[in-house]
């Protein structure tokens, strides 16, 4: 290979700190003469998994690869003057990702044992190389701690957006409430609210948006004010789930959508008008009876077609009667042996709990213990979110 040539390339000026104008330093350029050019047909590994690093380094200098874990799956892509295996050249660690090409690709190469010999020949190139290496990895640790503000920041906007003082709808007649999420990310695609819409009507409700992180969380944040606009005008619930649909349609390249079950309570008679749009069906426990799933109709998420017509449904809620809205965080939740929670399970625990349901922080607290104690230390792979509400 040509070293002129290789020093133009904009990720190696930036990988080895080339000034343009400036004459190449000797270890640099004794460092890029060494390489070779090497071709990989589509489909062809340029390293695998758990093989030896003798290969030693490469440069992407035309086309593109994929990058997979242990398990095959792809967690990143390479393209033209993106880098494989530097740390080989360090070190007799076996290779920790597969990096296979997609197309033909083009790269230069430097084995870790031709990598010794000229840098045990010049001194110069393993200062130049080891330099290279301490300004990647300072700019990786400064880009990772900016993304890891970045993250911190928008949590406290979402925390900021969910509901966490129910003091004042606690003071309606014969309600109580609460709700909360716990993310599986620093960001979560979960929300709930609880709005009043007048003196007699309180709006509550549950969603999943799909995906997570920081997407998910943008659209989160749509689809609450939406919702929430479209209620507060005291439309019929049909038409506050169709245009609420309606907006989240518009524009939506990215094809996300979100699970909703949204409620509103008249508080002087216990009647509720609800909307299941493709969200998991609550549990309602009436009087001392015990938790049983609500029969329903599901209607169409939001975000996938316009124009879709929602069925607006009801159930009464009497004097002691309680409500538990969730999210599939709860019912996926998984243990070591990768079992899932599911629905009965979901069913025991909250009648294992029924005597605290006139408590309802004490039971919402009970439910995610409960909840931690399935997973018996598994992570956590989804929101988990739940909204709980008794009429006293």
């Amino acid at each position: 290979m040509n070293a002129d040539y290789l020093s133009t390339l904009p990720t190696i000026q930036e990988f080895f700190q080339i000034n343009p104008e400036e004459e190449l330093q000797e270890g640099t350029r004794l460092f890029l003469d060494a390489m070779t050019e090497v071709t990989f047909s589509d489909g062809e590994d340029v390293v695998s998994f758990g093989a030896g690093n003798e290969d030693g380094m490469y440069i992407i200098l035309e086309g593109a690869t994929v990058v997979l874990s242990r398990e095959g799956k792809r967690i990143n892509r390479l393209g033209a003057g993106d880098f494989i295996g530097e740390l080989a050249l360090m070190n007799d660690q076996p290779r920790g990702a597969t990096v296979r090409a997609v197309g033909e690709v083009i790269c230069a190469n430097i084995s870790k044992q031709l990598f010794e010999q000229v840098a045990t020949a010049n001194p110069k190139i393993y200062g130049s190389f080891m330099n290279m290496l301490y300004t990647k990895t300072t700019k990786l640790v400064t880009e990772q701690e900016r993304i890891k503000s970045e993250l911190a920041v928008a949590t406290r906007i979402q925390e900021g957006c969910l509901e966490h003082d129910f003091t004042g709808f606690n003071q309606l007649k014969d309600v109580t409430v609460t709700a909360c999420m716990r993310p599986a990310k620093e960001v979560g695609g979960d929300f709930y609210d609880v709005f009043r819409i007048d003196d007699t009507h309180l709006c509550f409700l549950i969603a999943d948006v799909s995906g997570k992180g920081v997407p998910a969380a943008l659209f989160m944040s749509m689809a609450k004010t939406h919702i929430k606009n479209y209620a507060s005008l005291g439309l019929p619930l049909a038409e506050v789930a169709s245009r609420a649909n309606n907006q989240l349609c518009y524009k939506n390249e990215e094809g996300m959508f979100v699970t909703v079950f949204l409620c509103v309570l008249d508080v002087e008679t216990g009647e509720v008008k609800f909307i299941n749009a493709g969200h998991n069906r609550p549990f309602i426990m009436r009087g001392n009876g015990v938790f049983e799933m609500v029969q329903c109709k599901a209607n169409l998420v939001f975000g996938m077609m316009e124009g879709v017509p929602y069925r607006e449904q009801t159930l009464q809620l009497d004097k002691g009667d309680c409500i538990y809205l969730y999210t599939d965080g709860v019912t996926e939740a998984v243990n070591p042996q990768e079992e899932l929670l599911g629905d009965a399970y979901l069913e025991d625990m909250l009648n294992r709990h029924k005597e605290q349901a006139d408590s309802v922080d004490a039971f919402v607290e009970s439910m995610y213990e409960e909840i931690d104690r399935f997973a018996d230390g598994a992570e956590q792979a989804d929101d988990i979110t739940m909204v709980y509400l008794y009429r006293k």
